[in-house]
């Protein structure tokens, strides 16, 4: 009940940076969501999907897997690739064996399908609307990151979120076309996983019953492990790494960035204390947030990932 004269409740810092959070994160697994379900229909009707056909497969949980019908591609020519072994005299230790990667073009659908049978598959292939989209998502993710560190001005909100909005729809493509060259199962428990690992991290930030966000130390080397963990992910893009050795790298990032959640949710206590509560603030952190829940979820994509 309020006074005859009117009050209007105030939010806390927290509710606006949850609502934006929220509603922007939303965006981008709703989306994702649909387009796998999408997918999925699109398999039983024996339609293309982003260009591309599927088949129903059953994976080791006998669950259903969409796989990518490279017998059905319908762009020629493709490039196919195989993995051989090395001639022995060209190996670097006699005692260790060698491979490499054999690249062939197939000129129409019977090529192709002699190939499949020698072995070769389907090389990398990305539709043109997944490549609009990262491309569009690239731009914006970049404009974003620059609207959000700019000084407040009149339009810094409305900016910030026109920008954050599409690039979540640009996003919402991009994570589900991950998911379908994994297994989409994978993807969804993956989901799953960040939001309740972003929840529990959330509580223990937000609890205060420790000042993570003002341990000088903790950020110098939750700095540090952010920097190793780039230059390894970069070293693994060039020369690539075991399976194994990528899977425990991608362990170790999601910890890392669990750790990012409960410091940046310790933030806002501190922010309350000082009295700071307004919506360009809740912006700037929702966004903060943000990006710590997105690299969460592409670590452990990666660690749940086969290759």
């Amino acid at each position: 009940y309020l006074p005859s004269e009117g009050l209007i409740m105030e939010t806390t810092l927290l509710f606006k940076t949850t609502l934006i959070l929220t509603f922007e994160l939303g965006i981008a697994f709703g989306l994702c969501i649909y387009l796998l379900k999408a997918a999925k229909r699109a398999a039983l009707a024996e339609k293309p999907f982003f260009g591309v056909y599927f088949r129903l497969a059953v994976n080791m949980k006998n669950e259903i897997d969409l796989i990518p019908d490279a017998t059905r591609v319908i762009e020629y020519p493709r490039t196919m690739e195989k993995q051989v072994i090395k001639p022995k005299e060209e190996w670097k230790n006699p005692r260790k064996q060698e491979t490499e990667v054999v690249f062939v073009n197939a000129e129409n659908r019977e090529e192709a399908i002699a190939y499949l049978k020698d072995g070769f598959y389907d090389s990398l292939f990305i539709p043109k609307i997944i490549q609009e989209s990262f491309g569009l998502w690239l731009l914006s993710s970049i404009a974003l990151f620059i609207a959000s560190i700019s000084p407040p001005h009149e339009n810094y909100l409305l900016l910030g979120m026109s920008l954050f909005t599409f690039s979540n729809l640009c996003l919402g493509p991009l994570l589900a076309w991950i998911m379908l060259m994994m297994d989409e199962n994978d993807g969804i428990r993956a989901l799953k996983i960040t939001i309740i690992v972003t929840f529990l991290a959330g509580f223990i930030g937000y609890s205060d019953f420790y000042s993570f966000a003002q341990n000088g130390y903790l950020i110098l080397l939750m700095f540090l492990l952010l920097t190793g963990l780039i230059i390894l992910s970069l070293v693994n893009i060039i020369r690539g790494f075991s399976r194994g050795t990528s899977r425990l790298i991608a362990i170790g990032g999601a910890t890392l960035f669990t750790l990012f959640i409960i410091v940046d949710f310790n933030r806002l206590v501190y922010l309350e204390d000082l009295n700071i509560n307004d919506w360009n603030t809740a912006f700037y952190m929702s966004y903060t947030l943000y990006l710590d829940i997105i690299n969460l979820l592409l670590q452990i994509l990666d660690a749940m990932s086969n290759s």
